[in-house]
């Protein structure tokens, strides 16, 4: 039984030993960790079963007549020699459980370790349940302008390798004064003053910085604006959302990192900040279904004249009387140069159409009398405090409180001198009366 035993277990050729016993040694030193701890445990379990049955019958136990479990297994395979998924399976569990006693240690070692972290993270998750990240508390946190102030002043850093392409694109201009012409650097605007000239790089950095949703506060100010305004409570990414801002692809950043960068972002957030109640309306109209525009598109259009204007010197007068800078003046007079296009399209009654004479009509004032944008937007302010203004609503003094005489009870006589009015399809039953 042992010798067929070892014929039909895995064997291991062993060429210095071609007899059984030889061959025996052979395979129990060559065999693996596993095969070897097979052999031992068919080595105990014969001795038990011969023990079993020589105390049973009185004699040598003889083979059991039945085939052992790995013949049948054996003749159950197909004829393609490839086993069954459920044998694979079985065959890898039985040499699973062949493994020797230090792999079961280490194997026992690892599963405990895996249980130990399991139960610790399950334990974490727990304690946490309800609170939100810290990270996504950062995102999802609207952001004011304050914020953001802070943010240009502390934490954006001007890389003067970025203001490289402004200095070396020229510009040729001409004097009105005099027919010579002469050339610039694009970064060099006329008449701005030397001391505004940091603020004016900060500008053309912001111009020339891309928007990143990777970035918390450029993420936070389109997201804070289109929250407000929407009036939504998720605001992801990607999506066709940001079609309803008035962009063009699923992407804002197709549209805003084309001209602008997060300088179109900036200047948004600005009007969204001081001047939401213009904004608001513009917004609605821009969802009207005869008078809509894509409002994301038209903000971006003139941010690019603001900054057009800025480098042709056009805006100088106006950045050198102002106290809070570069930046502050081109916000403003993005500011105004919006209002200006609402005003315009729903006074008009525009549509689509009429987009470009729009644009024009902005553009001219931007470049001949930019400071006609900003009167402008202060009386568009004006009259929108003044439509809110509870002191100038008119109230009527109703008395529901009043009865109708009862039948036979006197009139009250009316004051002398004074007629009463009484309309016209009641004058029939008066009379009748």
């Amino acid at each position: 039984i042992f010798e067929q035993a070892i014929h039909k277990g895995p064997q291991v050729k062993d060429s210095a030993a071609p007899g059984s016993s030889s061959r025996l040694a052979g395979t129990s030193a060559a065999m693996p960790l596993g095969s070897a701890v097979g052999l031992a445990g068919l080595r105990k379990a014969y001795d038990g079963g011969a023990t079993k049955k020589t105390g049973e019958s009185g004699g040598v136990a003889r083979p059991p007549e039945e085939p052992p479990e790995e013949q049948e297994e054996d003749a159950d395979q197909p004829e393609d020699g490839h086993r069954r998924p459920a044998q694979a399976a079985g065959s890898a569990a039985a040499g699973e459980a062949a493994a020797g006693p230090q792999d079961y240690t280490a194997l026992t070692d690892e599963w405990d370790d895996i249980e130990a972290r399991t139960d610790e993270i399950r334990a974490k998750e727990e304690k946490d349940r309800g609170k939100i990240r810290t990270q996504d508390d950062i995102l999802q946190k609207p952001i004011s302008w304050h914020e953001v102030h802070q943010w240009l002043l502390q934490e954006v850093t001007i890389d003067p390798a970025v203001l490289e392409q402004f200095k070396k694109e020229e510009v040729f201009e001409t004097s009105c004064i005099s027919c010579m012409g002469r050339r610039r650097c694009l970064s060099d605007v006329p008449g701005l003053d030397r001391k505004l000239w940091k603020d004016k790089d900060l500008v053309l950095f912001l111009k020339a910085t891309d928007f990143d949703f990777n970035q918390p506060i450029h993420f936070r100010m389109l997201r804070t604006a289109y929250m407000k305004l929407t009036r939504n409570k998720v605001c992801p990414s990607i999506g066709v959302h940001w079609e309803v801002m008035g962009f063009q692809h699923t992407d804002p950043r197709t549209d805003l990192n084309r001209s602008g960068g997060i300088l179109n972002v900036l200047h948004l957030f600005f009007m969204f900040a001081h001047h939401f109640d213009i904004l608001k309306s513009a917004y609605l109209l821009a969802q009207d279904s005869e008078q809509n525009f894509p409002l994301g598109c038209v903000s971006i259009n003139i941010t690019r004249m603001v900054v057009e204007y800025l480098l042709e010197g056009r805006l100088s007068s106006l950045c050198n009387s102002g106290e809070n800078g570069v930046l502050d003046t081109t916000c403003r007079v993005y500011a105004g140069g919006f209002y200006h296009f609402y005003s315009r399209w729903r006074s008009l009654k525009r549509t689509i159409r009429d987009t470009e004479v729009t644009f024009n009509e902005v553009r001219r004032l931007m470049e001949k009398s930019p400071k006609k944008l900003l009167d402008g937007l202060a009386k568009g302010i004006e009259e929108m405090k003044a439509k809110k203004d509870p002191g100038k609503f008119e109230f009527t003094d109703l008395d529901f409180t009043s009865r109708a005489p009862q039948a036979g009870a006197p009139k009250a006589a009316a004051r002398p001198g004074t007629a009463t009015a009484v309309p016209r399809r009641l004058r029939n039953y008066q009379d009748a009366e």
